[in-house]
């Protein structure tokens, strides 16, 4: 069981950077302001969790997530004008 746990604790933390290369690649983000935000805000508040509980694997986990966001959330805000 563990290795399915590790397996989608994985897929989870690495989730957002196909549509981070896709936002990155079309200078804009397809995703709508609820879902971005709502993805956003509990990402930031699992990661304070994590932090909070000292668990690494879920630091980890929502870090990435969080820099995918950011970034996904300033070409949401500036789009096309970033290039």
């Amino acid at each position: 069981m563990n290795i399915v746990g590790l397996l989608g604790s994985i897929l989870l933390s690495i989730c957002s950077i196909p549509e981070m290369i896709r936002t990155i690649r079309d200078g804009r983000c397809h995703l709508g302001w609820g879902f971005l935000g709502m993805w956003y805000g509990g990402e930031l508040l699992s990661l304070y969790y994590g932090i909070e509980l000292k668990e690494i694997p879920l630091v980890l986990n929502y870090s990435v997530n969080v820099i995918a966001l950011t970034i996904m959330t300033y070409y949401k805000i500036w789009g096309k004008n970033v290039r």
